[in-house]
Formats: structure tokens, C-alpha cells, sequence
């Protein structure tokens, strides 16, 4: 008689394959919060860059009035200051894409005082900007403005929960302005 050698089937057992499913289940969730902390990151920077654009159609639609600043934050004028504007006052630019609804959106009506010093010192958790990533935008009219015209500006972001975003340093508000 021959010896018979029983064949296997060669595979993994159940325990071979939970193991391996529960280390990627581990695995997963280490890295799910990282990669969802460095989403809120790109966000906000985008928040921030929105923030800089306001500002610089902000400062060549002052260099074309005079230093008057734009009246107010949806001023159809200024938004032909915004990238592919032609600066006309009539052929408007594009407005900046939301990070958090990717819909282009014009900054809004912000509510920023005229003591920029003091928006600054501002706890951000305090300042509601609007929805999350909008953009606000104050006309400011400080002493000596010429022609009743607004001399000055705040912007300021909103981050995730629709509050201001805060600055390089512990406490304070991040304000874009001229002064």
C-alpha cells in the first residue's frame, strides 16, 4: 500500500485573518485623526489666503481712489480688483472659493471696530465671523480721513466653527488691516 499524503489547501486560517484585520483597524485609527487635523490645517490656510486676497484688492483699489478704501464689503467696484478682474469697476474678478462649501464667495460685512489695536487683543472664541470660512470685511474711518472716505479696513476669517481665526501668537485675533 502506498502512503497516502493528504493534500492541504494552502490558505489563512480565521485567526491569521482577524489578526491582520485588527491591525489595520489600529493602524486606521492612528491616522485618522492626523489626517483629519492636517484637513482643518489646509483649511484654515485657506481661509488665510482668501483673508490676503481681500486685502491686496483691498490696497490697489485704494492706490486707484486716492487711499479711500472700498465702502463696503460687497462693493461691485472693489470685488473688479479680485483675480481676474480687470479693475474697471465693471468686469468683476472671481470671487474667492470657500474651503469648506468649495463655493466661490465675496467676503461679507464684517462688524470690526475702529480700534484695530483692540480687535486684535480680542479673544477669538468671542468674535463671530459668520460660517466657516468666510471672509468679513469692515470699512474703517479713522481721524483725518479725506472726503468722509474710509482710511482704513479690517478682515478677518472665520475657521471651522464660524469664529475668528487666531494669529501667530496665544490670544489674539488675526486682523488684516493697514494700520
Amino acid at each position: 500500500m502506498r502512503s497516502r499524503k493528504r493534500n492541504r489547501a494552502s490558505g489563512f486560517t480565521l485567526i491569521e485573518l482577524l489578526v491582520v484585520v485588527i491591525i489595520i483597524g489600529i493602524l486606521a485609527a492612528i491616522a485618522l485623526p492626523n489626517f483629519i487635523g492636517a484637513q482643518d490645517k489646509a483649511r484654515e490656510a485657506s481661509v488665510k489666503a482668501n483673508m490676503r486676497t481681500a486685502q491686496i484688492a483691498a490696497e490697489t483699489y485704494a492706490t486707484d481712489k486716492a487711499g479711500i478704501y472700498p465702502p463696503t464689503a460687497t462693493d461691485a467696484e472693489w470685488q473688479t480688483y479680485y483675480p481676474g478682474g480687470s479693475s474697471d469697476g465693471v468686469t468683476k474678478g472671481n470671487p474667492p472659493p470657500n474651503p469648506f462649501t468649495n463655493q466661490g464667495e465675496w467676503p461679507i460685512a464684517g462688524s470690526a471696530g475702529s480700534d484695530i489695536a483692540a480687535e486684535r487683543a480680542k479673544d477669538p472664541k468671542s468674535v463671530s465671523v459668520g460660517q466657516p470660512g468666510n471672509v468679513a470685511f469692515t470699512p474703517v474711518s479713522t481721524p483725518g480721513a479725506t472726503g468722509g472716505g474710509f482710511n482704513s479696513y479690517a478682515i478677518l476669517g472665520a475657521g471651522k466653527s464660524g469664529k475668528a481665526l487666531v494669529g501667530t501668537k496665544a490670544g489674539t485675533t488675526l486682523v488684516l488691516s493697514n494700520q
